[in-house]
């Protein structure tokens, strides 16, 4: 199409199908990048679940080695803000008498299924 100065030489600008073109991309570039970063949300809320029940299985092992346990099996769930991590310890005598092995598992729900952390450790006289 020629210009009305009559020079012959096409107007600047994009053609209709180079925008399209390039509003495509951009689509998928945005669409690619939100995915991105969706998945960096949920693994960073992942790691804080697991992160909380190790600290909680911690300290359930700290409590029972820090003195000499009886044997047997307890469980219970954690006080809030915690109540949806449940836990359970089994102290066993060990090979030494002066001995105890201590076993705990902080077990909670994420999206449906069922996660867990175990922790074990030894109580001695």
């Amino acid at each position: 199409m020629a210009d009305p100065g009559g020079s012959g030489t096409r107007a600047g600008g994009f053609t209709l199908l180079e925008v399209l073109v390039s509003m495509a991309i951009l689509a998928t570039t945005l669409l690619l990048a939100y995915q991105v970063v969706s998945g960096a949300i949920a693994a960073e809320e992942r790691s804080e679940r697991w992160t909380a029940a190790s600290y909680l299985a911690e300290t359930l092992v700290r409590e029972a080695t820090s003195g000499f346990p009886e044997t047997g099996d307890t469980e219970g769930k954690f006080p809030p803000p915690m109540e949806t991590y449940s836990w359970k310890r089994s102290v066993r005598p060990a090979i030494h008498p002066d001995a105890r092995e201590v076993h705990v598992e902080v077990t909670w729900k994420s999206d449906g299924r069922e996660e867990r952390v175990s922790f074990s450790g030894v109580a001695v006289k």
